[in-house]
């Protein structure tokens, strides 16, 4: 058994020596190169914006009116809102201390779960626990930065992230409107434009999920994901396989050094694909991800529709079912629908 316990914290300290070499050494490897280095026509360019040509600077906003037919109206307003997130993202590495929209930022203050999980709770506290609301607010934070450019026109780059998803029973008094699961998401990846025929851009990353608890309460893993993006018309389709990285097959609750939940891959699945549909100045998006195992098969899908509010919010409503819906309630099936903000879109 010990055996087994150190060889999940080596690769442990392992996964996360890689992350944050990685970050440091692309973080300060254009400063340390000598000064007088001379330049050449193929060094990257990494000089900042002055204050004036910021100033000058015209910043698109959330969304833009376009006319023509339905479908062409659509077409281009899926070219407008890619244009837009590719000029900021190229200009962000020459304006210090800039954070991007990594995933959709939004707050959801009525959403209402079927089933809000809570039988660890119930366990320890029995009759006397009042249970959680169905209704509740949900908000997401989900944020990037640049800490790498690999080409003169910043096509192909590297970003440091962090999502955090948040289920608040604001509306439970009784409880003292606790936060019933917070899911914490940092990772490094690469964000690629090749030239590869269907294939738009691609994506690699080592990432983390957690929910920050211990014990019964735990819920974490790591995984590689790639992803693989097309535009066609008026949609742009993604894959993004993942690979979880290895693990102990333990699971003790009680033992912080165990796998939190072995079979997450059951419910979870092995990836995930993304359609995301503009139709005039509204999108549509659907997510769904299944284990491929045609005997016990799970998985889970998500819809969205999104609609503007002005020309710096959006207003959206998501449905939710299957598992997955939190890392704590990952092997539950789940219900969830609710309505919101968006400050900022996956587009």
């Amino acid at each position: 058994m010990s055996n087994t316990i150190n060889k999940k914290r080596s690769m442990q300290r392992l996964t996360t020596f890689t992350f944050l070499f990685a970050l440091s050494w692309l973080t300060f490897s254009d400063e340390s190169l000598p000064a007088d280095k001379p330049h050449n026509d193929t060094q990257v360019e990494t000089e900042n914006l002055s204050n004036k040509e910021l100033r000058q600077m015209s910043l698109p906003t959330i969304s833009e009116d376009v006319e023509g037919e339905p479908e062409i109206e659509s077409e281009k307003a899926l070219t407008q809102v890619i244009e837009r997130k590719q000029i900021l993202e190229e200009k962000a590495i020459k304006i210090p201390f800039v954070i991007l929209p990594h995933r959709p930022n939004y707050i959801m203050p009525v959403s209402y779960t079927q089933s809000p999980h809570d039988d660890e709770i119930k366990e320890a506290l029995g009759d006397s626990w009042p249970g959680y609301s169905n209704v509740e607010a949900m908000f997401q934070i989900s944020l990037k930065y640049q800490v790498h450019q690999f080409d003169k026109e910043n096509k192909n780059r590297l970003y440091v992230a962090y999502t955090n998803k948040s289920f608040w029973q604001v509306y439970s008094e009784k409880i003292s409107r606790p936060f019933r699961e917070t899911n914490h998401e940092p990772e490094l990846f690469l964000q690629l434009t090749p030239n590869w025929g269907y294939i738009n851009q691609v994506t690699l990353s080592l990432n983390h999920q957690s929910n920050g608890q211990f014990q019964r309460f735990s819920r974490s893993w790591n995984r590689i994901i790639a992803g693989f993006y097309h535009r066609s018309g008026s949609s742009v389709y993604g894959l993004e396989p993942w690979w979880r990285i290895p693990e102990t097959d333990k699971a003790d609750p009680n033992d912080p050094t165990d796998n939190d939940n072995p079979d997450i891959h059951k419910y979870l699945g092995y990836g995930s694909f993304i359609w995301y549909k503009k139709v005039g100045q509204e999108s549509l998006l659907f997510r769904f991800g299944n284990n491929l195992n045609p005997d016990e098969n799970r998985g889970w899908g998500e819809l969205e529709f999104t609609f503007p509010l002005g020309r710096r919010f959006l207003g959206f409503v998501q449905y939710y079912e299957g598992y997955g819906h939190s890392l704590i309630e990952y092997n539950q099936y789940q219900r969830r629908i609710g309505i919101g903000l968006k400050i900022s879109d996956y587009l």
